[in-house]
């Protein structure tokens, strides 16, 4: 099989089992707990889809599954190692490279290895389900991924061997597409009427990765300053990565279940720059609309989560801070809103919201943040998953009679004097 057709396989293998999109198909191999939260089910599908990935790259290859002279429990050992070391390179490419040689390898750093990759994939990926997961950028810098970790795997497996300078050209490279799809979101969001909200997520986004510094500065300018579609457009070299770009921007166009009009002429804009004819916009549009109703479940963990478990510490942090700076207003303020005392006592006080209640909270607060700014961050994407941190911050003897009483007057201004003379 010709390069190109193993790439193209590898293309299929990516939509298919939703790699191309920065999640996981429902995958009946994977076995994950009914008690599960979404973020959970989402991680260990993306990560099953990974390793598939890696041992589709190994066939189309062909590889051979066996080590010469071994037993067939040795060479599936083998071949388990070689698939580990793949998903261990980006991270430990010198490592990566002694395993994939020697698989079998007395003593193998292979249970060490395993611990390390899964704890870097659930850093970068957000295995607890935290605010992030579903988000657009997030998705796409898991489908970035997904694609460094496929082109690995197709050079591993066609070379037999894992090179350390293949691996730093590949991260390379994924940095580079990482920073365009900062660029091409980032423009998104300021075609949209409220794309200050977008854009805040995505620096929490870029923040929660934890990319080496001089990458996360850079993907920080990129978010600030995006340059024109037109230049943009002139970076994506290939066909699979106009249409990845591409797909990215309409599934962050299409989360909220419309397109805007801003979102609307951003995309054809694009599609223009890029050379995709209506037609095939318009299929495109229809496979990115159909995978995200098959695929909720993966896409949506963000706005299911229901516990703040796995917030980076920098947004409880800032939470913190707001309240505890703002506390004596913060309370003045939630008296004189009758309905979100309430509602906030009533969940205090262990209550269950009905999902009408929490879209009442959470209207309310982006309301209270126009009087107190600090406490903009209920606005951001995942804002809401931080209510259970405010009922701990704030000195709650909340019962919905606390509010019965009237708000204390607020205390009137002297009149201003009169200049003499």
């Amino acid at each position: 099989m010709t390069l190109q057709a193993r790439r193209a396989a590898l293309e299929e293998k990516l939509l298919k089992r939703g790699l191309a999109y920065g999640t996981g198909a429902q995958d009946s191999s994977v076995e994950v707990s009914p008690e599960a939260a979404p973020g959970e089910r989402a991680f260990a599908r993306f990560v099953g889809g990974l390793v598939r990935l890696c041992a589709k790259a190994a066939a189309v290859s062909q590889s051979g599954w066996f080590v010469p002279g071994s037993s067939h429990e040795q060479g599936v050992r083998a071949r388990r190692a070689q698939l580990l070391a793949v998903l261990a390179a980006a991270g430990e490419a010198e490592v990566a490279a002694r395993l994939f040689a020697d698989p079998l390898a007395v003593p193998g750093p292979v249970e060490k290895l395993a611990d390390r990759t899964a704890a870097r994939l659930a850093r970068r990926f957000l295995r607890t389900g935290g605010p992030f997961a579903g988000l657009p950028l997030h998705n796409g810098l898991c489908a970035v991924e997904a694609r460094a970790c496929g082109t690995l795997a197709l050079a591993a497996f066609g070379h037999r061997r894992i090179s350390p300078a293949a691996v730093a050209l590949i991260s390379r490279a994924a940095f580079s597409s990482r920073a365009l799809l900062v660029e091409l979101l980032a423009g998104l969001a300021r075609s949209q009427d409220d794309g200050g909200h977008s854009e805040r997520g995505m620096e929490q986004v870029i923040r929660a990765q934890r990319l080496p510094v001089r990458e996360a500065r850079a993907l920080r300018a990129a978010l600030a300053h995006p340059r024109e579609i037109e230049q943009l457009a002139l970076a994506l070299h290939s066909e699979a990565v106009r249409r990845f770009m591409l797909t990215q921007v309409l599934l962050a166009a299409l989360m909220d279940g419309r397109l805007e009009a801003g979102e609307f002429a951003f995309v054809e804009r694009l599609a223009r720059a890029t050379g995709v004819d209506a037609a095939a916009l318009s299929q495109l549009e229809a496979e990115v609309a159909a995978f995200y109703r098959d695929h909720k479940d993966a896409l949506a963990a963000l706005r299911l989560a229901e516990t703040p478990e796995g917030l980076p510490h920098a947004l409880t942090t800032r939470l913190e801070a707001a309240v505890l700076d703002n506390l004596d207003r913060l309370l003045q303020e939630i008296r004189e809103t009758r309905e979100l005392a309430e509602l906030l006592a009533k969940a205090a006080a262990g209550g269950a919201l009905t999902a009408a209640d929490k879209v009442k909270i959470r209207e309310q607060l982006i309301d209270l943040a126009k009087t107190i700014p600090a406490l903009a961050i209920f606005a951001a994407p995942g804002g809401m998953l931080l209510l259970p941190i405010l009922f701990k911050l704030l000195p709650f003897n909340l019962l919905p009679s606390s509010f019965t009483d009237p708000p204390p007057a607020r205390p009137a201004l002297p009149p201003p004097r009169r200049k003499s003379g």
